[in-house]
């Protein structure tokens, strides 16, 4: 991957705002990295980056405003007058929830609500960029990167060997229908050389991860990278480890 034009949602904190600093201090930086957030306030180590690279882009961003990604002067347009008739190499869909609800206690809106952010937005949002992922991908590789997660394997959906088990049905639920949307998409968009991975970014400790997550997130962010750089035919349309190596669905 050349990395040249990128885009990062929920670059706000944790993994998002982990990427735009290691991709900032790439040898070879992007030469525009555009990233969402949703909020308008409160960020001050996001605008403290802008401040020091005129190569970073803040956009803001609502993940359930769908008609606002492809509307006049909405996402797409302001990010096609950022890149020009370079296109969008890389985009990283990071943005999400998570709503670990048990059985007792999960509702209908929960599921909704995970669904909706998690899973619907990133498709929507990949739908309205196509136009500027095709004129990279006439140019150079490009690619598609859902932030998944493990728990949204079927497969290794068990227990632990202490018998330890979360459900968390809104959030596994709404990673494990990602992942089909980036099977989907690898299949649909083959024919335009646009890769599509799932990516699997450890457990980290962010806010979501929790202070006691075994992943330091600067280590789990370097192997994201890392893994972004090596998309091939191999991966595509597969769930890709952060430490290397295809998860099963």
């Amino acid at each position: 991957m050349s990395l040249q034009t990128v885009l990062v949602t929920g670059a706000n904190r944790g993994i998002g705002l982990e990427l735009v600093r290691q991709l900032l201090s790439e040898p070879n930086p992007p030469q525009h990295l555009i990233t969402t957030t949703r909020q308008t306030a409160n960020r001050v180590e996001l605008d403290a980056l802008v401040a020091q690279h005129p190569n970073l882009h803040v956009l803001h961003i609502e993940s359930k405003a769908y008609d606002s990604f492809t509307a006049t002067g909405g996402v797409a347009d302001q990010i096609q007058k950022i890149v020009g008739t370079r296109g969008l190499d890389t985009l990283i869909i990071n943005a999400g929830i998570a709503i670990s609800k048990e059985l007792d206690n999960v509702t209908a809106n929960d599921m909704i609500e995970n669904f909706e952010i998690n899973t619907v937005s990133p498709l929507m949002l990949t739908k309205a960029l196509l136009p500027l992922l095709k004129v990279a991908s006439a140019q150079r590789k490009t690619a598609v990167v859902n932030i998944s997660s493990l728990l949204g394997s079927i497969e290794l959906a068990k227990p632990k060997p202490d018998g330890q088990w979360f459900s968390r049905y809104p959030y596994r639920c709404s990673k494990t229908a990602l992942n089909m949307i980036s099977q989907c998409l690898s299949t649909d968009l083959k024919r335009d050389n646009i890769y599509v991975i799932s990516m699997h970014p450890g457990h980290l400790k962010t806010q979501l991860g929790g202070p006691t997550a075994p992943v330091e997130v600067d280590a789990g962010v370097k192997g994201i990278i890392k893994q972004i750089k090596l998309i091939d035919n191999n991966s595509n349309g597969k769930l890709v480890s952060y430490a290397g190596g295809i998860l099963s669905w």
